[in-house]
């Protein structure tokens, strides 16, 4: 089986995440999400003002061999009307801008938050990516 580079692997990581607009942050209420499941497993978080947002940033860095690190932007999510719970965040991309989003990461909040109007609450993503 062949093996992957260093440099291939740091040149599909910023190539795959070089265009963040089509990569979205979302909140869910699942309290476990397994890496088989798809989006439409995902319970989306429900609520006046509630919306995926599309990324900014999305920066590539090394974190040892074989590994790499994707930090997105900072967004908040801010309520103008009562939400479902939100256990968790993901990430988004819809390669085909057809509304078919394909799951590339997810991360629980470090804790369940139900938004009420007026209130907020800021995800910055950070995961790995393997080689």
């Amino acid at each position: 089986m062949g093996q992957f580079h260093e440099e291939g692997l740091q040149d599909v990581a910023e190539n795959y995440f070089a265009t963040p607009g089509n990569f979205y942050l979302g909140l869910c209420s699942d309290s476990v999400i397994l890496k088989t499941d798809s989006f439409t497993d995902l319970t989306e978080v429900v609520g006046l003002g509630y919306a995926k947002v599309a990324m900014t940033t999305l920066t590539v860095s090394t974190r040892g061999t074989d590994d790499r690190k994707v930090t997105g932007n900072k967004v908040t999510f801010a309520a103008s009307g009562n939400w479902t719970e939100a256990q968790q965040w993901f990430l988004v991309v819809d390669g085909d801008t057809s509304g078919t989003y394909k799951v590339i990461a997810t991360n629980a909040l470090s804790e369940a938050v139900t938004l009420v109007n007026g209130e907020d609450v800021s995800v910055t993503p950070v995961f790995n990516f393997n080689g």
